[in-house]
């Protein structure tokens, strides 16, 4: 197997890890946004009231996102014979304090490590045997012990330091790495970029690296809000009514959340409504990360305003980057042909 392939393949069983957490992270993240926003800052330490109780569900919710994205990350490798041993190690990667990073580890390391049990060869008759007994024993007992002994403390470091860096970043770091998140979250609407991007937000809003999940979350609503936007002004000139129509979906779209509502305009002209819309999105999140600006819920672009932590400002960089891909997508238009003209020869 070649290197291009073998990363290829890579990609793909991280893609399913992230899928199958994503609902997971979605509906704990909100439990414990909705605590904070209510309850304050009390939520952390009671379950006496309502808000102490959902903090409880969404912060448990929150620590099992190691054993999730390890046991889904193994699923996608070796099948459901992968999924036993991936959750008891994700759980102990959990406890350890390895985070995101111990979780994806897990995941290759008990996926592959099953991949290969599976092709041992033995008698028809014992063949249960081996599905049921040997493969999870073996795949706990081995990766369980090489986690605790050689690679857990390893990550647990590099968590800590990764945590640590996320939440001091300030200033040229900031704006950096809001603008490759929000590139990544715009590039691919949904696809296996977007979704390492969500996860490395989510990971940094479980840790308390707010900068970085505020960018990610903003990124979430300016694409398809920009297009809308981008339909208002282009109109019937530039767009048919179909993508009229479109534009109106994508509005609803970008203001509960979902990146997705681009696709259609993508597809119909991905060169050059995606270099647009990554222009756009990663401009709204650089600039909010130069005003300085955070959200702590895990609610996304236009649900978080009320949120932030200065609304006009946070509301100014979201309104820069749908304005940026709009009109950026538009001017590429009017040197494109559209409906059998050439738009750019009009005044």
């Amino acid at each position: 197997m070649s290197w291009k392939k073998f990363g290829k393949e890579l990609a793909n069983h991280f893609q399913t890890g992230v899928s199958y957490m994503i609902p997971l992270v979605t509906a704990a993240g909100l439990l414990t946004s909705i605590a904070v926003i209510f309850g304050g800052q009390d939520v952390w330490n009671q379950t006496s009231n309502i808000w102490g109780n959902l903090r409880l569900l969404g912060q448990t919710g929150l620590g099992f996102i190691p054993p999730i994205i390890a046991a889904y990350i193994s699923f996608s490798i070796a099948d459901r014979p992968g999924l036993a041993p991936a959750f008891i190690v994700g759980l102990v990667a959990a406890q350890m304090g390895t985070g995101f990073l111990g979780g994806m580890l897990v995941g290759l390391l008990v996926g592959y490590l099953v991949q290969w049990l599976k092709k041992i060869p033995m008698p028809a008759n014992l063949m249960s045997v081996k599905s049921l007994i040997l493969i999870p024993f073996l795949a706990t007992l081995i990766v369980g012990l090489i986690l605790i002994y050689i690679v857990g403390d390893p990550i647990k470091a590099m968590t800590v330091g990764l945590t640590a860096w996320l939440k001091g970043m300030s200033g040229g770091n900031a704006v950096f790495v809001a603008a490759i998140l929000g590139a990544m979250m715009a590039v691919d609407m949904g696809g296996p970029i977007n979704k390492i991007a969500y996860a490395f937000g989510m990971a940094a809003f479980t840790s308390g690296g707010y900068q970085a999940s505020t960018a990610m979350l903003m990124a979430i609503g300016i694409p398809p809000l920009g297009m809308f936007v981008a339909t208002l002004l282009g109109g019937k000139r530039l767009y048919s009514d179909q993508e009229i129509e479109s534009g109106r979906s994508a509005l609803v779209m970008g203001i509960v959340g979902i990146t997705e509502g681009t696709i259609p305009f993508a597809v119909a002209d991905p060169v050059r409504v995606i270099p647009s819309i990554i222009v756009g999105t990663t401009a709204g999140c650089a600039i909010n990360a130069f005003f300085g600006t955070i959200q702590k819920t895990a609610l996304s672009t236009v649900m978080a305003i009320p949120f932030s932590s200065n609304a006009l400002l946070y509301t100014l960089a979201i309104l820069i980057g749908v304005i940026i891909e709009a009109l950026l997508v538009n001017f590429l238009k009017r040197f494109t042909r559209h409906n059998g003209s050439i738009e750019g020869e009009e005044g």
